[in-house]
């Protein structure tokens, strides 16, 4: 059996209508060289590399009373086309109307009955342009192995070849549905260990405190206390809604030599410049810095599971900081004293939650929390969650149609009602920001100031003006 990791389980058992946990992207493409590109080449080029991807033919099986983790099976009436839909946008069929029609679909939670994972191909866009909107589980893969599954589904020529598939009796199975009465005999067992577990759970996380506050009071690291409240720090709903942004890469890794920082320290200054911007246009721009958690990837080189394996570090936007030079370098400090919290506090190894409880405890708890609304009523632990997901620096090809931005969306956690994710791609750096409407009503106003924080640092280190993106739809500045 293929049982879920702790860490995936637990992607299950905290979601609730609106605490959705699926993430996404967005992925625009060129058709203009690619002779016969529609629906249907999309459709046949997913099919036939699908035995490359077997994980997006898996199902859950649920074990009895929700006793232990779900675990993998073959879905044995697997139909593509329960997966793929077709839809087109009105005219002018702009990255606004994209970002609307992405957010709808995001806004609805994923079929577990299914494999969980849906693909939408968008047409109607100008200069030859479409998308495809990809939508799975978070329990199904995490950002890194998402970017990895990516590139099987993907060419790296345009005219490329169709890929090998292996023969059916190498690909990777899943296989049938276990016996029941098996899974709750060990399920049974799961819940009566569970205390024990419990107190080694409780003994480990006090002893990675005592680090936390160790570290944070040498300096080496930021506790999540105090932190400000914003307008986009409440209760969520089950609405997303996106805006996108688009930075030249050669620009980022510029201002990352000339400060001797990090493109994650550049990339976190461009966010914080552009949140201060928003709230100081609203007059909410808090005495306090911002915090931000950065999802870390704690994959082993080399590891090519699809299973979660991330934790999260904690660092200061630096938003009370003016100049935008010495906000970089306050970032850089923090990030730093972040990481070396990060690996102090992991060298005390600790299960996920999802390996303590079993799912029948976890879901209980997050449907006690949702309805009493006792996180909302919480202290703001972080303001928000930044993701940076590297890309190839090479083009991608759907079939034949080149790809000309990728713009990736995550979790949005309750109490957090923004989160950015960016995608590295060649010469671009691609930016999801995922929003509640009811919290951002117009996530736009940040992502236009984020070419405006670069020029901001682009400024500060003397590298004269950005350099320009090309439009992923092709269009020219007048006519954006």
């Amino acid at each position: 059996m293929k049982r879920l990791s702790g860490t995936d389980s637990l992607f299950l058992s905290m979601e609730m209508p609106a605490w959705h946990q699926h993430v996404g992207a967005l992925t625009v493409l060129d058709t203009s060289d690619a002779p016969g590109f529609g629906y249907l080449a999309v459709r046949d080029s997913i099919a036939t590399r699908l035995p490359l991807a077997p994980k997006f033919t898996w199902k859950l099986h649920q074990v009895p009373l929700g006793l232990d983790r779900p675990v993998w099976v073959d879905d044995d009436d697997f139909d593509i086309d329960r997966h793929l839909h077709h839809v087109a946008l009105p005219a002018p069929g702009d990255m606004e109307q994209l970002a609307l029609l992405t957010g709808r679909i995001l806004s609805r939670q994923l079929d577990r009955r299914y494999p969980l994972w849906e693909a939408w191909f968008v047409e109607g866009l100008p200069n030859d342009r479409a998308a495809i909107v990809m939508k799975y589980h978070h329990c199904l893969l995490d950002g890194v192995a998402g970017s990895s599954m990516a590139s099987v589904l993907l060419d790296f020529e345009r005219d490329a070849p169709p890929p090998t598939i292996p023969p059916d009796d190498e690909l990777e199975r899943a296989g049938p549905p276990p016996n029941d009465a098996q899974l709750v005999a060990r399920g049974a067992w799961s819940l009566a260990t569970a205390p024990l577990r419990a107190v080694g759970y409780a003994a480990r996380t006090a002893k990675r405190g005592v680090t936390m506050v160790s570290m944070a009071r040498s300096g080496h690291g930021l506790l999540p206390i105090q932190v400000p409240t914003t307008s986009f720090n409440g209760s969520i709903g089950t609405r997303r809604r996106l805006a996108f942004a688009s930075l030249a890469m050669d620009d980022v890794k510029a201002i990352k030599g000339t400060f001797g920082v990090k493109v994650n320290d550049v990339v976190l200054a461009v966010v914080s410049g552009a949140l201060r911007r928003y709230l100081e246009a609203r007059g909410e721009l808090p005495d306090r810095s911002l915090v931000t958690g950065v999802p870390l990837s704690t994959r082993a080189e080399g590891d090519q599971s699809a299973d979660n394996q991330i934790a999260i570090m904690v660092v200061s936007l630096a938003t009370d900081v003016d100049d935008p030079a010495e906000r970089l370098m306050t970032i850089h400090a923090s990030a730093q004293g972040a990481k070396e919290m990060t690996e102090a506090v992991r060298a005390t190894e600790i299960p996920s939650m999802g390996e303590v409880a079993p799912p029948v405890v976890l879901s209980a708890a997050a449907t006690t929390l949702a309805r009493t609304g006792a996180v909302s009523h919480s202290p703001t632990v972080m303001n928000t969650l930044v993701s940076n997901v590297p890309g190839p620096p090479f083009p991608l090809y759907i079939a034949g149609a080149r790809v000309t931005g990728v713009y990736s969306t995550s979790v949005i956690m309750e109490t957090m009602g923004m989160n950015i994710t960016l995608f590295s791609y060649m010469d671009r750096v691609d930016l999801g920001l995922h929003v509640d409407p009811d919290l951002v009503p117009d996530p736009w106003l940040i992502a236009e100031q984020m070419p405006v924080a670069l020029a901001e640092l682009m400024e500060a280190a003397g590298l004269g003006a950005p350099t320009p993106v090309e439009d992923p739809l092709g269009l020219s500045s007048a006519e954006r």
